[in-house]
């Protein structure tokens, strides 16, 4: 039995099912005017394609998407697939990698995440707000640099490159911010 919810309810972290596609409330604003229906204007993302699109809903009855959520640790990849175990049954999910552009830039061996699942489709997956990686490769320090917050590029153990700041080396674990790449602070 599927749960029916009304435009104007929506609220960012909702899911819900549009035209057959699979959405995530992103941001969301009602605005009402004398004498006609409200306009709800939805930020939203599509699950199933990660494109973001904002979406006009005025007076729609939706039907409310449950998503899943299971724990699970990454393996190992494998040609074009990344393949996670899941935390209870120990069942392989097999990832199709072009799904995880980005979210590769964080995953490791042994790395939690939330596999987002709509029955028995895999969706994406989620990733923890912040992550510890190895500086794999770090430059060196530019003495006298000290105008602005000095910061230099590394390279993490991923591949992914980013700034950090002029005192991190090579080998040192860093903390990553997950949703833009960014360096957060040591890791202790």
């Amino acid at each position: 039995m599927s749960q029916i919810i009304h435009a104007k309810d929506l609220r960012p972290g909702n899911t819900f099912i549009y035209k057959n596609n699979l959405y995530l409330v992103i941001e969301n604003s009602f605005n009402k005017t004398a004498m006609r229906e409200g306009i709800v204007k939805c930020k939203v993302k599509n699950l199933r394609t990660s494109s973001i699109t904002v979406e006009v809903l005025t007076g729609e009855k939706l039907e409310r998407a449950i998503i899943d959520k299971v724990k699970a640790m990454y393996s190992y990849a494998d040609k074009n697939t990344l393949v996670f175990m899941d935390g209870e049954s120990f069942e392989q999910i097999e990832i199709d990698a072009n799904k995880l552009k980005w979210e590769k830039n964080f995953i490791v061996d042994g790395s939690e995440v939330s596999i987002l699942k709509y029955g028995e489709e895999v969706l994406n997956v989620s990733l923890p707000d912040q992550v510890s990686l190895l500086v794999d490769f770090a430059e060196e320090a530019v003495q006298g640099n000290t105008v602005q917050t000095a910061m230099k590029k590394a390279r993490l153990e991923t591949g992914l490159e980013i700034e950090v700041p002029q005192f991190i080396k090579t080998g040192e674990k860093i903390i990553v911010n997950t949703v833009d790449g960014k360096y957060v602070g040591r890791d202790k």
